[in-house]
């Protein structure tokens, strides 16, 4: 069928396109309340969309937002671990709610930022999945609308939303301390100069009141389940590992059984995020719950509002949305195994 136009409208309707752009891109003072209504009814029958271009051209906005992620050299998917999944698909769905669309694009180095925004258009970005380092290195322009997830913004122009980390690590910490844990290993990506990753080794730290083993591992079920059998393999004695996501936590629960050992009677197992997989793997797995969709409608309300020209550190001086975190106990952890 095809595309009906504001000629056609126009047409049918005895006006001027110019009368009918008014009226379908909301100028009602220029138009009587008689024709609006005529014109209103014909868009209506006609089943007409306004094109998205246009309405670009003439608003001087795209509402086109990308979100940013590291490109995989291995060819994975970009959106590779269930909080990213989780984030992404509520941060779409929260733009589309304010008639604004999102592109994923993965990106390397400042140039390849500046060529997504340029050739797109972009009115913003959000931008997830680097560490503080890899961030400043991508070198975002100050007058780009930006929202960051998971890492500082420091003294930049942009927003940030992020988990409270440091209290996870926290209840992570407290929990495995009130089951008699003292042998503690925390396992996570460790050398990659997170900073979400040493606020949660912070928290624990803090509440076990001593230095846990750690152990670096990517957050993936393969390093997960690697890790598992070398915990097994070569710390016999640490009774309880903290891991930072549960898709690793779970590859490590897997690791430690399949070298022997039991969970929780052997190794008590904790991960982060309470992810589906949390629930599916047996037994099920203590975590630490984040709000994942809280992270993405939070990076769109903080996009939108800085596309509009808002100062968000009028209302926060360090321009971060900081999301609460919260234990769930499953069957994954229990009392300190006694020699």
């Amino acid at each position: 069928m095809p595309r009906v136009t504001l000629k056609d409208i126009a047409r049918e309707a005895g006006v001027s396109v110019m009368t009918v752009s008014n009226v379908v891109n909301g100028n009602l003072g220029r138009v009587s309340p008689a024709t609006a209504a005529t014109v209103e009814r014909i868009v209506e029958e006609r089943g007409y969309v306004p094109s998205g271009a246009a309405q670009s051209l003439a608003a001087g906005r795209t509402r086109l937002v990308g979100l940013l992620l590291p490109a995989r050299q291995d060819g994975t998917a970009l959106l590779g671990s269930p909080h990213d999944v989780s984030v992404a698909g509520a941060l779409e769905a929260a733009l589309r709610e304010r008639d604004h669309h999102l592109m994923l694009r993965a990106v390397e180095n400042t140039r390849e930022v500046q060529d997504s925004v340029q050739r797109w258009n972009l009115d913003g970005v959000v931008v997830m999945g680097f560490t503080d380092d890899e961030l400043r290195a991508l070198d975002i322009p100050d007058d780009v609308p930006a929202v960051v997830i998971d890492a500082s913004v420091g003294d930049g122009h942009a927003g940030a939303v992020r988990a409270d980390d440091v209290d996870g690590g926290r209840l992570a910490g407290e929990l495995l301390t009130a089951l008699g844990h003292r042998h503690v290993l925390f396992c996570g990506p460790v050398d990659a100069r997170s900073q979400v990753v040493a606020a949660r080794l912070e928290g624990l730290r803090g509440a076990l009141g001593a230095d846990p083993v750690t152990l670096h591992a990517n957050t993936t079920y393969e390093d997960g389940l690697a890790a598992g059998e070398r915990i097994a393999r070569e710390h016999p004695d640490v009774t309880a590992v903290f891991a930072t996501a549960d898709v690793l936590a779970a590859g490590v629960q897997a690791g430690l059984i399949r070298a022997g050992l039991r969970v929780p009677q052997d190794v008590s197992v904790l991960g982060f995020d309470d992810a589906d997989i949390a629930r599916y793997v047996s037994p099920s797995l203590s975590t630490i719950r984040q709000d994942t969709a809280g992270k993405g409608r939070s990076a769109a309300e903080l996009l939108l509002q800085l596309i509009e020209g808002a100062d968000l550190r009028a209302s926060r001086p360090d321009g971060t949305v900081h999301l609460g975190v919260e234990l769930v106990v499953r069957e994954s952890t229990g009392p300190a195994s006694v020699d």
